[in-house]
């Protein structure tokens, strides 16, 4: 998923990407740090726990300045964030696979019980697939106008810096 805003004082910016370009870089990376910061921390809170956490856990963000601009980028590195925020088609997962998850999530822990809850689970998956939960979505919703905030606030930062230097 992508976020792209469009936000006021453009201009400042552009004219701080000529004029002071190390400090416009400076300025827009900051101000990217805090936005992926907020959406990693959005993005972890909506995402469900399962059996480990394990998913929520993977949710990092890094920052670069790149040639073509200052880049920002909130990902997983599990699978199952895909899986969670999408959905999936029916498919019939291992039931073995299932069972931490029923011990964590439903608090059934007598063996017997959770290998037959965990195959009833699997079966239900592989009727109907897992529904689309939308952790990131959710997150990038609730966090944008946060974010075109901190940018406002950034383009703000650069045309002051700019004007005092004019002056």
């Amino acid at each position: 998923m992508r976020l792209s805003i469009s936000i006021a004082g453009l201009d400042g910016l552009a004219r701080g990407l000529r004029e002071a370009p190390g400090y416009t870089d400076q300025v827009l990376q900051a101000a990217m740090l805090e936005a992926t910061l907020l959406a990693q921390r959005e993005w972890q809170e909506n995402m469900p726990r399962g059996a480990t956490g394990l998913t929520a856990g993977s949710i990092h963000s890094d920052v670069s300045s790149t040639p073509a601009g200052v880049l920002g980028v909130v990902g997983s590195s599990q699978p199952s964030a895909v899986w969670v925020e999408l959905g999936t088609r029916p498919h019939m997962p291992p039931s073995e696979a299932l069972q931490p998850w029923v011990k964590a999530v439903l608090g059934i822990h007598d063996p017997k019980e959770v290998r037959n809850v965990a195959f009833l689970v699997a079966r239900k998956i592989a009727r109907h697939g897992t529904p689309a939960q939308r952790p990131m979505a959710r997150a990038v919703e609730a966090t944008e106008g946060q974010i075109i905030a901190i940018f406002e606030r950034a383009a703000a930062q650069v045309a002051a810096h700019i004007a005092e230097g004019s002056a």
